[in-house]
């Protein structure tokens, strides 16, 4: 029995079982985006165009929250990823 952790990190570079064994995938996260949304959203709705602004804004927030599940979701991942073992005569993980 090994950790899947270190058994994957073992494994040489040109071994398929790299691919089979790897950790999740990163995800990659664009707060800025929903945040300069968010702001832009309140610079159109305070310039007079509520409606409009307030559509931005929504948007911008709702961006930030798909990115932040999205973000929460991949480090569960990661962390179930790395509490598996690897039985090393049978292949099995638990």
């Amino acid at each position: 029995m090994e950790r899947l952790s270190h058994y994957w990190e073992s494994l040489p570079a040109e071994s398929p079982l790299r691919a089979r064994y790897a950790p999740p995938g990163e995800v990659q996260a664009s707060y800025w985006v929903a945040l300069g949304a968010t702001i832009l959203g309140i610079v159109v709705a305070a310039s007079g165009a509520v409606l409009l602004g307030l559509l931005v804004t929504v948007g911008g927030l709702l961006w930030g929250v798909f990115m932040y599940r999205g973000v929460q979701a991949y480090q569960a991942s990661l962390a179930v990823w790395n509490s598996r073992t690897i039985c090393l005569a049978c292949t099995g993980q638990f």
